[in-house]
């Protein structure tokens, strides 16, 4: 499910199917895979990553991601996010730290920007950065999480009247009201007003 803002996609990665929570970065080659998918391919996710840098990107993958779970929790409610979402958070923009150099190519001046971070763990800022502007310039009320109590999903909510509660009307939506139906069925109130 693609919900329109990549810090999201990446923390909707854990969800629900079938009854039991589901991890699509549940290994390294899952996260490589996801990341690829998302188009980072050509940040230095591929077969070729050395099995201990693929490890250590993993694991910074997971914490950015519980990190951003805590810290959109908290803000949604309207507290503070805790100081140790914010140090996961910055850690994980830190790597994204560009040098620029002034080259002559042979014919002209050019500046050269470069990264200095490694280029697996530079794909991991992109995510913070994202989950970043998530914080700070979306107005909190429109962030939610699917009110079903079988999807963890969360979602902006781009309605007119921000009052959506579902991630997806197709799916929970459409088993809420199926739910709400059978309910009046048993109870005998289908119909009755």
């Amino acid at each position: 499910m693609n919900s329109g803002d990549l810090a999201l996609d990446f923390l909707n990665t854990r969800k629900y199917v079938k009854g039991r929570t589901s991890d699509l970065i549940s290994t390294p080659e899952g996260l490589r895979a996801w990341l690829a998918g998302v188009g980072f391919q050509d940040d230095g996710i591929d077969s070729k990553l050395s099995p201990p840098a693929a490890r250590l990107l993993f694991d910074e993958a997971h914490r950015l991601r519980g990190a951003i779970r805590t810290a959109l929790e908290a803000h949604v409610s309207g507290e503070p996010v805790p100081p140790s979402s914010l140090h996961a958070l910055n850690r994980a923009l830190e790597v994204s730290r560009i040098t620029t150099q002034l080259t002559h190519d042979g014919e002209k001046l050019t500046l050269l920007q470069q990264d200095t971070a490694p280029a697996a763990l530079a794909a991991l800022s992109r995510i913070a950065l994202a989950a970043g502007a998530l914080l700070t310039e979306v107005d909190h009320r429109r962030i939610r999480q699917c009110q079903s109590d079988r999807c963890v999903v969360w979602f902006l909510d781009t309605s007119k009247s921000g009052r959506r509660r579902w991630c997806s009307m197709a799916t929970c939506g459409n088993r809420a009201k199926a739910a709400r139906h059978q309910q009046k069925v048993k109870s005998g109130t289908l119909g009755l007003h």
